[in-house]
């Protein structure tokens, strides 16, 4: 029987690529599976950060440190032999050649090995050290290989390290699901990855014949995640239709005077907000006294 690709490890994997990809998109050009043309092997990820080189949004923790610059990512969400690992190196240096041939060459991009686990073998048989300067559970080759790794069961129990904790495995990604769900609601971290969560669960089997072990511990550990989810999605919505009638209702009664800053501060309101100021439309003269205080 012929190995399973790379790139369609699990779905686990998987989803750990759509975190990132969405978690970066905005900062710079990000390609999933991006194939290495000497033996089509493909990088999970490759993120190019964009030229005005904005600053990291703080929510993305140390996600955002790790592509602050040009990087790719590989997932495992089942702890990688020390010969997969060793593999991951050598698809690297042949994507690195790859870049090389492009005129011009885009800058060489960090390798980040994500596995949930630590992989003992990989670590000794490829020399590699915890990084000077980072947390706990980062690791780094010798710098011609262009190659760290961060296992996700040594990482701090901390908020930076929330995003990242998400890939990990057993008991850290229960821990984790649990830290997210604990969040207020708008917190950035959470919207981005409380539905991807979600588009994980619904991918799993329906048969419990055809599920994983993986599989089953994430349905237990997520049976009140898509109610959550679909409680805040009904809420957002109220919410987005109280301050369309709002904007409606100033736009009547102050015409031109709202402008895209007006529009810009109903759309950005709390929702105790927005009932003050429809109470206070019916009796202001100006837009001032409905925005007062």
């Amino acid at each position: 029987m012929l190995p399973t690709p790379a790139w369609t490890r699990t779905r686990f994997d998987r989803f750990g690529k759509q975190l990132v990809r969405s978690a970066v998109a905005a900062r710079g050009a990000v390609e999933t599976d991006a194939e290495v043309p000497a033996d089509t092997r493909r990088i999970d990820l490759w993120f190019m950060p964009g030229p005005a080189r904005e600053p990291v949004p703080g929510y993305l923790g140390l996600l955002g440190r790790i592509t602050a610059g040009p990087s790719t990512l590989e997932f495992f969400h089942n702890t990688p032999s020390g010969t997969e690992l060793a593999d991951c190196l050598t698809k690297h240096g042949q994507f690195r050649h790859y870049l090389s041939l492009r005129k011009p060459p885009p800058p060489i991009p960090m390798q980040w090995v994500i596995s949930s686990g630590r992989p003992n073998s990989g670590i000794a048989g490829l020399r590699l050290y915890p990084l000077e300067g980072w947390p706990p559970g980062i690791y780094e080759g010798p710098p011609l290989l262009w190659t760290r790794l961060v296992v996700v069961s040594e990482l701090p129990v901390e908020p930076d390290m929330l995003l990242l904790r998400l890939l990990g495995a057993g008991q850290v990604l229960k821990q984790a699901i649990a830290e997210l769900k604990a969040l207020p609601a708008e917190d950035p971290a959470r919207s981005l990855a409380l539905p991807l969560l979600v588009g994980l669960r619904l991918e799993i089997p329906t048969d419990p014949a055809q599920r994983t072990d993986d599989d089953q511990e994430f349905l237990m550990q997520t049976q009140d995640i898509v109610e959550t989810w679909r409680q805040e999605a009904i809420q957002e919505g109220v919410k987005q239709g109280e301050r369309a009638v709002l904007l409606r209702q100033l736009q009547r009664r102050f015409g031109d005077a709202v402008d895209a800053r007006v529009e810009q501060r109903v759309a950005t309101a709390s929702i105790e907000q927005i009932d003050l100021w429809t109470m206070r439309i019916l009796s202001a003269a100006t837009l001032s006294e409905v925005f007062a205080g």
